[in-house]
This record gives C-alpha cells, sequence and structure tokens, in this order.
C-alpha cells in the first residue's frame, strides 16, 4: 500500500508540519541515507580530473553497481516508513546536464516509500542551479522536501502520524557550505539564526496544534560541535587523539557503539543544546565524515553520524550501507544495516581515493 502524504498543514492538527506521512503502526522504521556521492564521470570538467580506470568505474552505466544496487539492497531489508538523507546525495561538480539528479530521484521514488533529503556540501554544485534542483525534489511524487525561506535550501519539517496524532517530528536543516558558482547558495557552513528560529516557530505551531510536546529528530549534514565534546565528556575522544573505536580503545557505555576516526570540519555552536531540549528533540543525525559511524548518547540526546552509503569517495572498507532507526513510543533505536550487495570494482589508488582502503590514522 502506498504512502499517504498531506501536505498544506496550516491551521491544521498538523500546523507547523510542512509534510506529514500517516502510517499504519506506532512503531517507526526510519532509514537514514548519507554521503551516496553519485558521480557522472563523464561530466569531468577538467579531462585530467579522472584517470582513465576511475573514469571507466563512473559511467552511467554503472550508477546501479556503485550505489543503486546497494541502496535497493538496504531499503528490502529494512521496509522503513520513511527514508530521509543527510546530504551529498549528488556530487554537483560531475552533474552539470542534471542526469544524476534525475536518475536519483527515479531510484528513490521508485521505492514508493516518503524520502526527505537535505543538501550537503556538494549537492548544489551542479551548473543547473540550485532553483533547477529543488525543482526537481519538489515534482518527485514521493519526495516531501521544501525548500524554505531562510539561509541555505533544504529547510522544513516532516510529521510522522497516525489517526490524526503526531508520533514524531523531523527538523530538516541544510547545514550549508557549498562552493557552488550558485549566488543562491550560502558558502560559509553554518547553521545560521534565522534557521533555528524558523524550526522554534515551527515547533511553537506543532505544540499549540498538538497540545502537547512532540518528540523529534533532527538531521543535516555537518557535524555539530556538541558531537565531539559528547565523546570527550564520556572518555571516549582522549586528549592528543584525533579518533576512537567505541569498544576497542574504550569500553561502551549506554549502548553506544561505532567507529569515529575523523575529528575535523564541524559547526561552532552557541546555545544549540538548549534549542534541541526546547524542541523535544532526542536523536541528532549527520553525514559529512565519512570515516564515522555510530551513536553516542549524552545528556538526553542521541548522535548519530549515518553509515555512508555508496561506492563514490573514502569510506572505510566493507562499511557500506545505511542507518535504520526504530521507534516505538517515546523510545527509539539505532543500528547500522550493512549492504548485501557485493562491492563493485575499483578503481586503483590516486589522490581523491587516498584514504578509500584505510582506517584513518590513529596517533
Amino acid at each position: 500500500m502506498e504512502a499517504r502524504i498531506i501536505y498544506d498543514n496550516q491551521g491544521s492538527a498538523f500546523d507547523g508540519c510542512d509534510a506529514v506521512v500517516e502510517v499504519k503502526d506506532s512503531k517507526l522504521r526510519l532509514l537514514q541515507i548519507t554521503d551516496t556521492q553519485v558521480i557522472d564521470s563523464t561530466q569531468q570538467r577538467k579531462p585530467d580530473r579522472l584517470r582513465p580506470d576511475e573514469y571507466a568505474a563512473w559511467l552511467p552505466e554503472y550508477f546501479d553497481k556503485q550505489c543503486g544496487d546497494h541502496i535497493r539492497s538496504i531499503v528490502n531489508q529494512t521496509k522503513p516508513d520513511l527514508i530521509f538523507i543527510t546530504g551529498d546525495f549528488v556530487y554537483g561538480s560531475f552533474d552539470d546536464s542534471g542526469r544524476v539528479m534525475e536518475w536519483f530521484c527515479r531510484l528513490m521514488d521508485s521505492f514508493k516509500i516518503p524520502w526527505a533529503p537535505v543538501f550537503g556540501n556538494h549537492d548544489n554544485e551542479c551548473r543547473l542551479g540550485v532553483n533547477w534542483q529543488c525543482e526537481q525534489l519538489e515534482r518527485s511524487r514521493y519526495c516531501v522536501f521544501k525548500r524554505g525561506g531562510v539561509t541555505g535550501n533544504s529547510n522544513y519539517t516532516v510529521g510522522i502520524a497516525k489517526s490524526g496524532k503526531l508520533l514524531r517530528v523531523m527538523y530538516m536543516l541544510d547545514s550549508n557550505g557549498c562552493k557552488a558558482e550558485d549566488p543562491k547558495v550560502t558558502r560559509k557552513t553554518g547553521l545560521y539564526p534565522d534557521q533555528l528560529e524558523a524550526m522554534r516557530e515551527k515547533a511553537v505551531r506543532i505544540r499549540t496544534a498538538q497540545k502537547r510536546d512532540v518528540k523529534a529528530f533532527m538531521a543535516f549534514h555537518v557535524p555539530v560541535d556538541l558531537f565531539f565534546d559528547a565523546a570527550k565528556e564520556k572518555g571516549y575522544l582522549k586528549e592528543g587523539k584525533r579518533s576512537f573505536i567505541i569498544g576497542v580503545d574504550t569500553p561502551a557505555l549506554d549502548g553506544d557503539f561505532g567507529f569515529f576516526l575523523e575529528n575535523e570540519g564541524y559547526i561552532a555552536t552557541d546555545g544549540f543544546y538548549e534549542l534541541l531540549k526546547e524542541l523535544c528533540v532526542d536523536g541528532v543525525f549527520m553525514g559529512h565524515n565519512h570515516n564515522n559511524c555510530g551513536c553516542i548518547s549524552h545528556k538526553g540526546i542521541k548522535w548519530v553520524f549515518g553509515m555512508k552509503t555508496g561506492q563514490y569517495d573514502y569510506h572505510v572498507p566493507g562499511q557500506n550501507g545505511a542507518t535504520l532507526v526504530t521507534v516505538d513510543g517515546d523510545d527509539f533505536q539505532v543500528a547500522c544495516v550493512p549492504s548485501l550487495v557485493p562491492p563493485a570494482s575499483m578503481p586503483g589508488l590516486a589522490p581523491m581515493f587516498e584514504n578509500l582502503l584505510t582506517f584513518g590514522k590513529k596517533e
């Protein structure tokens, strides 16, 4: 049975939600996909950007082998109610014709499952511009994307409801930072005050319409410093170290798990934790750092790096899949779901793949 998506909720019981996904079962299965970064090698902007073997590996006829089949495997394993994508689903500088974006939208719509993407720091590099990209998402039948009217181009809310009652809200945010030519794209990475205030206003409307607080998740691309603060406070990230593996370098606490081999490139925040508590957010989902994957619970919030999906660009060998979020009432669990599809053949090492077959340096 196809999912029912409700739009135009202003003034209704779902006021504050840009879209609402109606479900049959109050036990939810949400799937996080991140950093697929699909490229079309025939669209390289410089003839020497890719070596011949790299060029051959990323031809359009291999989109499925390199990414699409992995997503199919994960979706068929998990059968989610909603798929959310935390950025870099296309690599815009390899998609000036829009072929990759169109392919990706067709792929996601083929599952007949609502899907909610936010932009990462590479999506908007496409020279067709962000207006065109947003139009492709908005016209996709099962995509609940909304551009929003604040900094960035993917700021919106998605409600998940059963019998007129919201079970969860997803706050989707653009973390910006793309070096696109399009002037409508904010080049400096960050979660800007007008974005956060827009979410606060939506939360007030949701609370008023539902006459109660509604538990929520937040999703964006580039991680925030609060994650690394949590890792330090729980003793995972030691002074002078740049990486850690929970259960190997240090015992796991509170059901935490994962490997975190990158401790760079995050957003500095001020007052963000207080906002999350105000919005009733108990789970924050991020991507961007391909060598990070797992979950750390701290001060009532689970901080989650999604498992990288698809084969383009660096990542830990064998760690290709997605992240399943299982919600039962106010509680939820997070688990990695590896793709069951064998990796497609890869080119040899080159600068663009220099970290592909390493686990990262541990000092």
